[in-house]
């Protein structure tokens, strides 16, 4: 971590060394929009807009997009003939001087290609959806008025609706007028005082029922149709501990009041006046909360300060996405939250890259792609990175102040790098060049040995390196004490001799509090008992059959190459992704693990492209095998051919132990089995009394080396050329002991007791 001597010499440097998106310049401004909708009729609906502009630079036409018919158009009251919304005439106003451009046009139905944006007029409501994933651009408040339709340009809005008989309307912004006219058609006024772009403003009609309430101070209403009034409360019960928390973390809330309307189709944060799909309305699940919060927190998040170009959309949909998570932390705690964050990271390295068809860098996200998974999700990973990065106090602190200077306004990558640098006293430089300039992600590596820590990282979808790496360890004593420090390098890798430690190590963890969003998913449990257990999102299950003593296990799964693999001989290919075991888990623990695979793209499996691209289903199964080193002064050596339940989608069986594991497609010719079993050779007798002679039944013919180790894995006794059948005398101290019986082509362990 770098820190430097002053805000003004931060800032200078974060704006020079970062590649800066260019300031978008406009020519036109408008201030303010008073629009008039006769919704009564349906589709298509009359309209009038009457625009209040200012010219930044003298022009002689200025534009305006809409989707509709235009009826007649006015420039400060004079009428334009021969109108032509792309060629305005505004010779001869001066620049900075406001004047109005009045339309009177006819709207209708428009839904765009990908089903989502537009105006909708269904048969039991009629709303709009401010983003259009299929058009360019993205921005849809030219589906409903005449407008510069785009990011940057914010205005404040007189919203004058009125609606089909025994309809009622919810808007953006505040209600401060309404009357029923003799038909029972609803006139009502709404108006948005604060700065916002063309397409978070919202207009909507149905038989609503209402639900209004306050939260945290703010008023809140509830419009829908179809759902159960006591399952609407219920859903929107949590937004007592989201909304609190929210201003804690990212300052005041800025608007009058919060409002959600149950939709036909998705989900969308227009200002006071949020889109959720019906499905979500009074549902509990985790999917529904997660939207409510997630919509909910796009009103710092995108509508407070908005991406400057749609190619900074990482910071509307990536910063809501992170909101998400805080919402689960305000709701139950730290632990639910890092759970609900580790599923996303685990989704989003195996299928982002696929879904999206590439790995991509957050800023400058192609247009086709702009609502991809890796704007919503790697977005949101990196936010989550860089709170860990600064740290709570720093991170919150900072983004408040970002949320209060740059409020109203639009934001791009150069200036959040520059303006969370001065405000945080870090130089986010290199965080910003990895995490949102460049694409893919890092994996790191640690290692305890002989006293020394040793980090690495590599590059999941780059080539590229972090610089001023920051990153968690956590040491980890035999008698359950821990201590946990941050470690900064540069470069591929580093090694460190801590001081002062109050313990000598046992082993170490990597990120166990789940605070960088490196590319690994972890995972711990106690075991006491026989039974199985699982680690769904590392991939790994357990399953413990006479366990000898209670076992604490940490598992992380890494989304990159296992370190030395591919240069063993014998192993022709090696998978993405590998496992980390730490604990008080050996071989005579009674645990057999379970390290799962899918084979090729196999459409039913539980998390499809797991392993996409290493191993196609024609090739035979013989070959992909289990590799396991306790370390990396040991070589990496066969475990495993035996897996369960199927071909397709199932995992490798072995007996556990601590130390690295992958998968590898290997020549089964040069690289046999050589330790940790899958299948337990037969020992008579079991128990062994003392004197007695024990002999050995493998089921194969051949020799075996037979070594018999203690419970920590001490060689006690070692014989070479031991033939199937026959009896040997160890002679051993009453005990429990385990008998690895291996030769070139299989390793079987058994448990034996001494008497």
């Amino acid at each position: 971590m770098k820190k430097l001597l002053t805000t003004i010499l931060l800032t200078i440097l974060a704006v020079s060394t970062v590649r800066i998106n260019a300031q978008v310049v406009d020519s036109v401004d408008v201030a303010d929009y008073d629009l008039e909708l006769d919704l009564s009729q349906g589709s298509p609906f009359a309209g009038k807009a009457v625009l209040t502009v200012e010219l930044t630079r003298p022009l002689q036409t200025m534009s305006l997009r809409m989707i509709g018919t235009l009826d007649s158009l006015f420039v400060d009251g004079v009428r334009i003939d021969d109108a032509d919304l792309s060629q305005i005439p505004v010779a001869g106003i001066a620049a900075n001087t406001p004047f109005t451009v009045t339309v009177h046009y006819h709207g209708r139905n428009y839904v765009e290609s990908y089903g989502f944006g537009g105006f909708h007029f269904d048969s039991d409501m009629s709303y709009n959806l401010g983003v259009a994933f299929n058009e360019n651009p993205h921005v849809m408040g030219r589906a409903m008025f005449p407008c510069r339709d785009n990011f940057h340009d914010k205005a404040t809005y007189t919203l004058r609706v009125k609606t089909r008989p025994g309809w009622t309307a919810e808007c953006g912004g505040t209600k401060t007028s309404a009357m029923t006219d003799a038909e029972g058609c609803e006139h009502t006024v709404w108006r948005i005082p604060q700065p916002t772009p063309t397409y978070l403003v919202s207009v909507s009609q149905a038989a609503f029922r209402r639900i209004n309430k306050t939260v945290a101070g703010y008023p809140l209403t509830l419009g829908f149709t179809t759902q159960d009034s006591a399952g609407v409360v219920q859903a929107f019960a949590e937004l007592d501990s989201v909304v609190p928390m929210f201003e804690r973390c990212f300052g005041p809330y800025r608007w009058d009041r919060i409002g959600y309307i149950a939709t036909k189709k998705g989900s969308m944060e227009h200002v006071n006046n949020i889109a959720l799909v019906r499905d979500f309305m009074a549902s509990m699940s985790m999917r529904a909360q997660s939207t409510i919060a997630h919509e909910l927190a796009h009103a710092w998040f995108g509508n407070l300060v908005t991406c400057r170009t749609e190619g900074d959309m990482w910071f509307n949909e990536g910063g809501a996405s992170f909101a998400s998570e805080v919402a689960r932390e305000a709701v139950y705690n730290r632990a639910a939250s890092n759970a609900y964050y580790q599923e996303n990271l685990e989704s989003v390295i195996r299928t982002s890259h696929i879904t999206d068809n590439g790995y991509y860098a957050l800023n400058g996200m192609p247009h086709s792609i702009t609502y991809g998974s890796t704007t919503y999700d790697k977005g949101w990973m990196m936010w989550h990175y860089m709170r860990g990065y600064l740290g709570d106090s720093l991170f919150y602190a900072s983004l408040r102040q970002l949320m209060a200077d740059k409020a109203f306004g639009t934001i791009n990558a150069a200036e959040a790098c520059s303006l969370m640098s001065a405000y945080s006293g870090v130089d986010l430089t290199d965080f910003f060049r990895f995490h949102v300039y460049g694409k893919g992600f890092v994996d790191y590596h640690i290692e305890w040995l002989d006293g020394r820590l040793h980090i690495s990282q590599q590059g999941v979808g780059t080539d590229s390196l972090m610089r001023s790496n920051r990153v968690p360890v956590t040491f980890m004593a035999s008698d359950g004490r821990t201590e946990k420090r941050w470690y900064a390098f540069d470069g591929r890798d580093t090694t460190i001799v801590p001081a002062g430690l109050p313990f000598t190590p046992a082993y170490c963890l990597l990120d166990r509090d789940c605070e960088i969003s490196d590319a690994a998913i972890r995972g711990e449990m106690t075991v006491t008992s026989d039974g199985q257990n699982a680690l769904p999102y590392a991939h790994f299950r357990i399953k413990a059959n006479g366990l000898t003593h209670p076992v604490q296990l940490y598992v992380d799964h890494h989304w990159g190459k296992a370190p030395g693999l591919d240069s063993v001989d014998g192993v022709l290919r090696v998978g993405n992704r590998y496992w980390t075991v730490a604990g008080n888990v050996d071989y005579a623990s009674g645990i057999e693990g379970r390290f799962q695979f899918t084979r090729g793209n196999y459409s039913n499996a539980d998390f499809q492209y797991l392993d996409y691209g290493f191993y196609n289903q024609s090739a035979t199964m013989d070959s992909l095998a289990l590799m396991h080193r306790y370390n990396s002064t040991e070589p990496w050596t066969c475990v495993s051919r035996h897996f369960t339940p199927n071909r397709n989608d199932g995992h490798f069986v072995c007996t556990l132990e601590h130390g690295e594991y992958a998968l590898a497609v290997i020549d089964t010719n040069v690289v046999g089995i050589t330790h940790a079993a899958t299948v337990s050779a037969a020992l008579f007798p079991n128990p062994l009394s003392k004197g007695e002679a024990l002999t050995l039944e493998t089921g194969m013919e051949g020799c075996f080396n037979v070594t018999i180790y203690d419970s920590a894995r001490h060689e006690l006794w070692h014989k070479k050329g031991v033939r199937n059948g026959r009896k040997i005398r160890p002679n051993l101290p009453a005990g429990t002991y385990l008998v690895v019986i291996e030769n070139k082509f299989v390793s079987l362990h058994s448990k034996l007791i001494q008497l």
